[in-house]
């Protein structure tokens, strides 16, 4: 493990899904697997995705400018800039900017490896296809994530927000 120092905007990879895109600051790769942070914009009106649950990692947002919302199990909050949520493993959570402008966010893991999900994901969201459902399932299976698809519709009715991919 070489311990990153500095994290420069050229050498950050950048993932796009939908309405977000996910920087990775600091990796498991450089962290030693303890952690993970990831920078990434939200567009306004956008659900993250369905209500999901992680089994092996725990996580924060911390929002940096805009409007940010979650349900982390069954507790909703809006918060603004400064505010530091918590997502802990087994509880289903989910986030959305509820405002009419962007918003952004830092988010962080412990221990690593949502960096490698997200990557991995929007390969299987760029491919698109016929399968694109199966691919996300197996690979939520794989880093432990489990998606509750159900809710979805009730979500974007709920809050009057568009699903990021």
């Amino acid at each position: 493990m070489t311990m990153q120092l500095v994290s420069r905007s050229a050498d950050r990879p950048t993932l796009q899904l939908g309405g977000i895109q996910a920087r990775t600051l600091i990796g498991g790769s450089h962290s030693g697997g303890a952690f993970c942070i990831l920078e990434a914009p939200i567009g306004p009106k956008t659900l993250a995705g369905p209500l999901h649950t992680h089994h092996h990692e725990d996580g924060c947002w911390y929002v940096i400018e805009g409007e940010f919302a979650a349900q982390i199990g069954d507790d909703e909050v809006h918060e603004g800039p400064g505010s530091l949520i918590f997502a802990p493993r087994g509880v289903a959570h989910t986030y959305w900017n509820p405002g009419t402008s962007p918003a952004m966010y830092l988010e962080m893991c412990w221990p690593a490896g949502l960096e490698r999900y997200l990557q991995q994901l929007g390969t299987i969201v760029d491919r698109g296809g016929d399968d694109i459902l199966d691919e996300v399932v197996r690979l939520g299976a794989e880093f432990g994530i489990d998606m509750d698809w159900g809710s979805l519709d009730i979500l974007t009715q709920r809050h009057s927000v568009h699903v990021a991919m």
